[in-house]
């Protein structure tokens, strides 16, 4: 048998990434779209195919498998239960993952992943307190407090995109609540916040190639949204406004409740706009707390932080987690 490998998994709302690791390195890896058809296990299958299409040489070395996905979660029976971002009522993955593969499987939160990943592999490596943010299709966090990650009782612990950043708001979130913050921040939802911008404000927006564009029926995305703020856009300028507004009060509510010294923010929204959106998201936090401030920064793991945070749950699973899905376990 050769050096011990890990198989890191990351489930996002449009694309799965899987990584042949050793201990601390990602050493090859596969991204494919996720499946959006198909019954409760269809995932778990599509994980299993490609790693053993991939890595069939590798599967003796392969000590256990970390899987940072979408939530919420159910944690004792690592599943997905009613995600708001894929169209599945619940998603297998501990059960069928450890039974095809007969290696352990340990199942968290993507954003709580991300939290331990950069505890072990990045920015966080030498504070005990850290707040990690995924600003991506949705908004998700993880948290470490004094060396520990929090998971609460079902690993749901930091839903923080479902702080309610406008109590008043009729701005609908995914999820059916109003007001949240990633209703305002999720890349899924900027669309309907223009959409919902266009509607309340008709004759506010004449010149407006967004407007425009969705008052003909075109699909746009959040890449069109930053794309035309860029190039001066009013209606995509308030998209963004709301956006930063948004985000900087789901900050300081979650830095206000955590106290971090170290506050790291990924995903592919926020880091491909880091540019425009952090100088001015650290401002407002700034105003808002009232605790020592942190240093906010991105994310230096990039696209693999995901990644980094499985692998960092499969080589050192917390106690939590252990007690939650160790005898979980099927063996081969």
């Amino acid at each position: 048998m050769g050096q011990p490998r890990y198989i890191a998994v990351d489930i996002g709302a449009s694309k799965t990434r899987i990584a042949l690791c050793d201990g601390s390195r990602i050493l090859d890896k596969v991204v494919f779209s996720t499946p959006r058809t198909g019954d409760s296990r269809t995932i778990a299958e599509a994980i299993v195919s490609k790693t053993i299409e991939k890595w069939r040489e590798e599967l003796g070395s392969i000590e256990a498998v970390g899987v940072a996905s979408i939530g919420p979660l159910d944690l004792e029976r690592g599943r997905v239960v009613k995600t708001p971002n894929l169209p599945f009522e619940e998603i297998e993955l501990l059960e069928p993952l450890s039974r095809m593969l007969g290696v352990k499987v340990y199942v968290v939160n993507d954003a709580v992943a991300g939290a331990w990943g950069e505890k072990h592999f990045g920015a966080g490596r030498h504070v005990r307190n850290l707040l990690y943010v995924t600003l991506s299709t949705g908004v998700g966090g993880g948290v470490v407090v004094d060396n520990h990650l929090l998971l609460g009782k079902q690993g749901n612990a930091h839903e923080i995109g479902h702080i309610v950043v406008d109590y008043d708001s009729d701005l609908r979130c995914g999820c059916g609540g109003y007001g949240h913050w990633e209703a305002y921040a999720g890349g899924g939802n900027l669309p309907r916040v223009a959409l919902w911008l266009l509607e309340k404000n008709p004759g506010l927006y004449r010149g407006s190639v967004l407007a425009e564009r969705l008052r003909s029926g075109i699909q746009v995305t959040s890449v069109d949204v930053f794309s035309l703020y860029r190039a001066g856009d009013p209606l995509a300028a308030d998209v963004v406004g709301h956006y930063i507004r948004a985000t900087a009060a789901g900050l300081a509510s979650a830095i206000n409740v955590y106290d971090p010294e170290l506050v790291i923010i990924g995903g592919g929204v926020f880091l491909n706009n880091a540019d425009i959106l952090l100088k001015p998201v650290k401002r407002r936090v700034l105003k808002e707390i009232v605790t020592r401030p942190p240093i906010i920064q991105p994310t230096s793991l990039g696209d693999d932080v995901g990644l980094y945070g499985a692998l960092a749950i499969a080589v050192e699973p917390p106690p939590e987690l252990l007690e939650a899905q160790g005898r979980s376990f099927h063996q081969g």
